[in-house]
């Protein structure tokens, strides 16, 4: 039984992991995009999706956070949200 919930934590952290990485990526696409965007109609949209992936990432920051109180040694929670804050700061810049 421990086993079990040992590899389901692990692949949700994972999931989480390459969740951010997507948005990451995603978001550096839609701003650079965003840049060279000559139509307001697409403008508004690219705004809207980037608008998206911004509450997706500020939802997995709390998550993260909430895993890594509740099991602070472990160190694939910290991996998550040491993830998950840089991604934080990519897109505060």
């Amino acid at each position: 039984m421990s086993q079990y919930i040992i590899c389901y934590s692990e692949s949700l952290i994972l999931s989480l992991c390459k969740e951010i990485e997507y948005i990451k990526s995603r978001s550096k696409n839609i701003k650079n995009s965003l840049i060279n965007c000559q139509n307001k109609s697409l403008s508004r949209r690219l705004k809207l999706e980037l608008a998206k992936l911004n509450k997706n990432r500020v939802s997995i920051l709390k998550i993260s956070e909430k895993m890594f109180k509740s099991n602070y040694n472990n160190l694939s929670f910290e991996l998550l949200l040491e993830i998950t804050k840089r991604a934080n700061s990519f897109q505060q810049i």
